[in-house]
């Protein structure tokens, strides 16, 4: 039985054990966790840290050791290309105790990287959250609203850098289509790359860039300190972590909405029964309680979808992004 069947059956006899209550519990209970908590596990994050990436593989890190399925876990990051560096040593990996964290950022990362590889390529576990993109600005910006950023960068477009992460990726894509709805020119943008949100934190609270887009969660902690501004949110309607955001439907460009998604994977090669056997155990961590809190924190919602349903939907991504990339001159 391969490592994920044990993890799976040892988790569902733990539950009915518990079930069946206290007096019940002893020696059976200590069997069924036996196999979870001697598992050891590697989640690679295909970026710096401070990243989407890395910052979903560190909640993946606490909440399998609080829930007891893993007595150790261990988050690697693997920074280059967008994450295709990380994409191209995971391949190579078989097994289920080595995961990575992929998403749609990685997705548009192999088409203008020209990889080799695709997160197709490798076993999709289960889709995990999804996370609004957010463009800010300093807190002593001159630009207080979203209209009068880009009536700037309309005027002079490379006068205001946007820190970005990888190149081809999710705040890319965006950058891209919410300049182009403005009637500017996304090949005319001086769109700023940076590795990890850490770095691009340091280059926004430097005033070495004008304007930042990344996940809500990489600059939450900024912009309720106030040293960051958000001029929108990537959504249609207000998100729970900042209700009062503006919106970028709001700001008047309902066409620029998108929303991220992240997601695990496990290497080629893993057979069904294991497959589904992760991918159930995947469902049984997003469906806690304590998992649910981590999403209010982080200001992410729950984007679960199992193996069979997150493999289809991440075909269609494949060919949708593509096609993006192109309308946006970035592949």
């Amino acid at each position: 039985m391969g490592w994920t069947a044990k993890v799976a059956a040892g988790l569902a006899a733990a539950l009915a054990v518990g079930a069946c209550g206290a007096g019940s519990e002893g020696s059976d209970r200590g069997s069924a966790e036996s196999d979870i908590l001697r598992q050891w596990v590697t989640i690679d994050a295909p970026s710096g840290p401070g990243s989407g990436y890395d910052q979903t593989a560190r909640a993946l890190e606490k909440s399998l050791k609080d829930a007891g399925l893993a007595r150790r876990v261990e988050v690697r990051n693997t920074q280059g290309a967008g994450g295709t560096v990380a994409l191209s040593q995971f391949v190579q990996k078989s097994g289920t105790s080595d995961l990575m964290i992929g998403g749609l950022s990685l997705v548009g990362a192999t088409i203008t990287n020209s990889s080799p590889n695709k997160l197709g390529d490798l076993t999709p576990v289960a889709r995990l959250i999804g996370e609004y993109e957010v463009i800010v600005v300093p807190a002593g910006s001159p630009y207080q609203t979203l209209a009068e950023f880009l009536a700037a960068l309309k005027a002079q477009p490379g006068h205001n850098p946007i820190a970005i992460g990888n190149q081809g990726g999710i705040d890319h894509i965006w950058g891209g289509t919410l300049v182009k709805a403005a009637g500017v020119t996304p090949t005319s943008v001086n769109f700023v790359t940076f590795s990890g949100g850490g770095e691009a934190l340091v280059a926004l609270l430097g005033k070495k860039v004008a304007a930042g887009i990344a996940g809500y969660g990489e600059f939450a902690d900024q912009i309720a300190a106030g040293k960051l501004r958000v001029l929108a949110v990537s959504s249609d309607a207000p998100i729970a972590v900042a209700p009062a955001a503006p919106t970028v439907a709001s700001a008047g460009y309902p066409d620029a909405v998108l929303v991220n998604w992240r997601g695990v994977f496990a290497p080629p090669g893993v057979s069904d029964p294991d497959r589904k056997a992760l991918s159930g155990v995947f469902r049984t961590l997003t469906d806690s309680a304590g998992w649910a809190d981590l999403l209010k924190t982080k200001g992410w919602s729950n984007e679960f979808l199992d193996s069979d349903a997150f493999r289809t939907e991440l075909a269609a991504q494949q060919t949708q992004t593509e096609q993006m990339l192109k309308e946006l001159g970035l592949a």
